[in-house]
């Protein structure tokens, strides 16, 4: 630290307090005092102990703020918040649009002097990708696609939770799927296309037309409508024996489905998610059979890959995939013996 004072003209105290991820130091001397400890290799020894901020910004899409609208992203915040709980920073919100968002606000809110990175998630507006990197501050991206690869990400694996959803019902016997999703976001076509890996892997028929319900959103009264068309524009010799929803609440749409035409959940038609990460006020009966995505998790890794790109710099830019956890419950059952793949 006396080095470092002398290096910079500052004092060992205020050296301290940077080095310690004090938020009481201009960004100025932040900044000269972080970058002379990278000289000397000071922090290499502190990207699993110290968070090197003042103030992080988390942008995200306004309904992720708010636990009854998206839990799935507000599980990710509080991942985030966690994480960051044990230094002496502030965290701050603003709302985004996934797609064409309100450029003047971002640029507004980052370009602050009292925040020193950004965490933006969900939101796939490339230009808003494309502005953060040039603010000359750390940010990572949870769950979107930055297609320049200007910006680290951390994100489920989707390809690999669509697969290993449909190769279960598939390991159970079920030839029929239907699955019922919305592709509004790359990363639900990409969990699709695992969908379809796993049909192509075990040699099962999928035809969009007879195999997929695509809405706009993920709620259970417009997957409800959208199931009940599909159900009364094909025969029942085409009715599927699973059914693969990308959320819970896209489920209780599909089960209001199946009660109207006498289906049981289970014994007549199964019933799986590829998003199970929270739980309903009413209980799901029977249990959800589901891929468990680590939301929470997400938010974690995002804050040590924050950690990393501050004492790193210079590091390739790179893609953190967290995978999905497969509960086995009650919803679906086996129909005839499955066959390995191998043999089929």
């Amino acid at each position: 630290m006396q080095q470092i004072a002398v290096m910079t003209g500052y004092s060992v105290s205020t050296v301290s307090r940077v080095l310690a991820g004090k938020s009481n130091t201009s960004p100025q001397a932040r900044s000269a005092i972080l970058r002379s400890a990278q000289e000397f290799g000071v922090l290499d020894e502190l990207i699993s102990g110290r968070l090197l901020i003042n103030g992080v910004i988390i942008f995200a899409p306004d309904r992720a703020f708010n636990s009854r609208d998206d839990t799935f992203y507000n599980e990710v915040i509080k991942g985030i918040v966690e994480a960051i709980a044990p230094h002496d920073i502030y965290i701050r919100y603003c709302g985004l649009e996934e797609q064409q968002a309100d450029l003047k606000l971002f640029l507004k809110k980052a370009s602050d002097s009292n925040i020193n990175a950004m965490i933006i998630i969900g939101v796939d507006d490339p230009t808003i990708h494309k502005l953060a990197a040039t603010l000359n501050k750390p940010c990572i991206l949870i769950n979107t696609t930055d297609r320049e690869m200007l910006l680290d990400n951390v994100s489920p694996d989707h390809r690999a939770i669509g697969f290993s959803a449909a190769r279960h019902l598939y390991q159970q016997g079920h030839r029929r799927l239907l699955c019922l999703t919305s592709l509004r976001r790359d990363t639900m076509v990409s969990r699709l296309e695992g969908v379809k890996e796993a049909a192509r892997y075990f040699h099962a028929p999928f035809d969009e037309a007879l195999n997929l319900v695509v809405t706009e959103g993920f709620g259970a009264v417009e997957s409800e409508a959208a199931l009940e068309r599909w159900f009364s524009q094909h025969s029942q010799e085409q009715w599927p024996t699973a059914i693969l929803c990308a959320g819970v609440f896209m489920a209780k749409g599909a089960q209001q489905v199946l009660q109207r035409r006498n289906l049981t959940v289970a014994q007549d038609v199964s019933l799986m998610v590829t998003d199970f990460s929270w739980t309903l006020s009413e209980p799901f009966s029977p249990a959800l059979t589901a891929i468990q995505v680590p939301c929470r998790e997400l938010g974690i890794e995002a804050v040590h890959l924050l950690q990393n790109r501050i004492t790193r710099p210079h590091t390739p830019v790179f893609n953190l995939m967290l995978q999905g956890r497969l509960l086995v419950r009650d919803s679906v059952i086996r129909t005839t013996r499955s066959i390995p793949r191998e043999h089929a």
